[in-house]
């Protein structure tokens, strides 16, 4: 059985893939994909650890996954659910980024499902982006949660470190946010399976997510004629409309503006040191890096 986990983070793909796998739950289904809705399956998390606490680990895993849909010819499940690694609150704690209850969490997966394949899918996104993203609107909650951040940059690295600790026979996959509009089509291959083609419905959400109304509204016209052979190739088109016709991307500079002075160039400083964060959490082994 593969289970494929899509964690997030918080703050990068607002529950584009989440959404994007509940439109076509009939047709992953039909596929042999089991896409049981983020709620149920973290609610029949909890209730395993709970009232499955003296069960056979193996039997409680049966019972798990049949109760998720995962039986028959259905050997793949995907499930994109970033409150698997705890709340939106908890990611900026007194603790660290991403530390509260996050060590627990992993474990709790690894007990669950001692014989399932698993792998993990996390979007590492910059500090000027996710931090203000994430940020409680109380000032005074702000200045906390940056204070709690006294180092160089964000620390993606100790994040993924953890994975591969605490599930240390998953596979760990990662991808810049910033390079989302580029690397859709492989991260939803990730979580589909080889082989199989992504469903239609939807695909549009990711390749345009970007682009500037003009482009928008010109490439809608250009698709109505030539229909993509895939999502590879709409990709491709709607890159190529991007570059021609403008995007919308917001910049971390913009993102910062309604930040006072200090905390622009406390987040400037962590951006600062995101280039090698990166590059320390994709060079772990057991990590694939979509660039």
């Amino acid at each position: 059985m593969r289970l494929v986990l899509h964690l997030g983070a918080h703050g990068t793909d607002g529950g584009l893939i989440a959404t994007w796998i509940a439109r076509n739950r009939e047709g992953f289904e039909q596929q042999g994909v089991a896409v049981p809705p983020p709620r149920l399956f973290l609610s029949s998390l909890s209730e395993a650890l709970d009232k499955g606490r003296n069960l056979d680990p193996e039997s409680r895993e049966e019972s798990l996954l049949r109760g998720l849909g995962a039986s028959g010819q259905r050997r793949w499940m995907a499930v994109s659910a970033p409150g698997l690694l705890g709340p939106a609150s908890g990611v900026f704690a007194p603790e660290g980024f991403y530390v509260r209850d996050v060590a627990r969490r992993l474990h709790g997966l690894h007990s669950l499902f001692p014989r399932c394949a698993i792998t993990l899918m996390l979007a590492v996104r910059r500090p000027s982006g996710i931090i203000p993203a994430l940020l409680p609107d109380d000032p005074e909650d702000q200045a906390e949660a940056l204070t709690s951040m006294d180092g160089e940059a964000l620390p993606w690295a100790r994040l993924v470190a953890s994975m591969r600790r605490h599930l240390p026979g998953a596979r760990v996959v990662i991808w810049q946010h910033e390079d989302f509009g580029r690397v859709w089509p492989r991260v939803l291959a990730e979580l589909t399976g080889p082989g199989r083609g992504l469903p239609p419905v939807g695909l549009m959400d990711f390749a345009a997510a970007d682009l500037s109304a003009e482009a928008r509204l010109r490439v809608g016209r250009y698709l109505a004629a030539n229909p993509p052979a895939g999502a590879g190739h709409l990709a491709q088109i709607c890159e190529a409309f991007g570059r021609r016709y403008g995007r919308t991307t917001t910049t971390g500079a913009e993102a910062l503006t309604p930040l006072p002075g200090w905390m622009r160039q406390h987040l400037q400083r962590l951006d600062g040191g995101q280039a090698t964060e990166w590059a320390d959490a994709a060079g772990q082994a057991g990590v694939f890096a979509l660039t």
